[in-house]
């Protein structure tokens, strides 16, 4: 059975106590799967893809990812305040609608 990139990843940052820059992670993962420079090329989108969905790991400021269990609770965590609030675009859209539907009056007007 082969080894999984996130699962070498995992086991490289069990050493690290301060995190490494996916740059860094990436080159570790890289040369112990023995990937080459084309098959490095067509994975690595996905390795950041299963690394950001992995609830294991935690990006952290300037691109430096390291596991949760490593991380203090203010580092990981994301406060409400930080959150954006989401844009009401389906009422602009409604009322957009509304405002380009002809009344009655004018409907009926070409019929005389």
């Amino acid at each position: 059975m082969s080894i999984r990139a996130i699962d070498v990843a995992y086991n490289c940052l069990l050493n690290q106590k301060e995190g490494m820059t996916f740059k860094d992670l990436w080159a570790v993962v890289r040369e112990q799967l023995g990937y080459t420079d084309v098959i490095a090329n067509k994975k690595v989108s996905q390795f950041y893809t299963n690394l950001s969905l992995d609830g294991r790991f935690a990006s952290l400021e300037n691109n430096v990812w390291n596991l949760k269990s490593h991380c203090k609770y203010t580092d990981v965590a994301v406060r409400e305040e930080d959150l954006e609030e989401p844009e009401e675009e389906e009422e602009d859209v409604e009322e957009e609608e509304e405002e380009t539907e002809p009344s009655d009056d004018e409907l009926n007007e070409g019929e005389y």
